[in-house]
């Protein structure tokens, strides 16, 4: 890998990637659009107050803030507890790669008849108000999938349930807020020791994710002849946008360090080309 200075160079360039998105909300016979640039690595639910906020000033039938809403790529519900620039690689990445430029990534907010709890987490609290409080929901689900990769990290979860109630929240601020150095100082603090790192590996066009903890010093090219050995000569692997092909033969440690997300989970997304 390169020398540490240009190591964190990159990070900072990853920490500030974003995606063009365009959000379509239907409302008896007008499409209302919402152009947004979100980070790559925020999650959906961040974003949803201003986006209702905006939508509201075209519908005052209802509340629009008290029902819970989700979005939709191609009438399939979108996981919001998985980073922005997963779901796009995951999604909308393997058409653009085989030339089928739609644009902007157009997605649809939704908001009836029933929201698809089958398949995304529901937003379960709100605020006294009435108001959903995403936020809140946000945090519970954020905070679990780091203690599960805390765990994988460190053999035991001990340095995340550990944390002060004031460093919790600090980490929690500099999430929202986007805060690179606080996050890093803080991230630091529930990674003891590197035991092993947590991978997700998405396929597209399949329901079937990968998740396993993987040994520090096995190479990317490993761990993909293992864990999805029929796909390998088949696939290029993206991570964070970027086709990773040439990184191949690098310890998973040294990528997962460059490449990690807010979970400080990987994801790796096997696009067929």
């Amino acid at each position: 890998m390169e020398d540490i200075d240009n190591l964190a160079e990159i990070k900072k360039k990853l920490w500030n990637g974003s995606i063009n998105v365009k959000i379509l909300l239907k409302f008896e016979d007008q499409t209302i659009e919402y152009l947004l640039i979100i980070p790559r690595n925020s999650y959906f639910p961040m974003v949803f107050p201003q986006i209702i906020r905006y939508f509201e000033n075209f519908i005052t039938s209802i509340e629009l803030n008290k029902i819970p809403v989700w979005l939709e790529f191609e009438k399939v519900p979108l996981k919001w507890n998985l980073p922005v620039g997963v779901l796009y690689d995951y999604l909308y990445l393997p058409a653009l790669l085989n030339g089928h430029d739609l644009g902007c990534w157009t997605i649809s907010m939704k908001y009836e008849p029933v929201y698809p709890m089958e398949h995304i987490i529901p937003f379960d609290e709100k605020l006294p108000d009435g108001q959903i409080d995403y936020m809140k929901t946000m945090n519970r689900v954020l905070m679990n999938q780091l203690k599960q990769s805390c765990f994988v990290l460190n053999g035991t979860a001990k340095p995340i349930m550990q944390l002060s109630e004031d460093n919790s929240n600090k980490l929690w601020k500099s999430l929202i807020s986007r805060n690179l150095g606080d996050f890093n100082v803080l991230n630091k603090k529930i990674i003891k020791t590197i035991d092993k790192i947590p991978v997700k590996i998405y396929i597209p066009g399949s329901s079937t994710v990968v998740q396993a903890p993987i040994s520090k010093n096995q190479t990317l090219q490993e761990i993909l002849s293992l864990h999805t050995p029929t796909l390998s000569s088949i696939t290029r692997p993206y991570i964070q946008g970027i086709d990773v092909t040439s990184l191949m033969n690098q310890s998973i440690r040294e990528i997962w360090q460059l490449f990690k997300h807010l979970d400080n989970f990987l994801y790796i997304t096997l696009i067929i080309l």
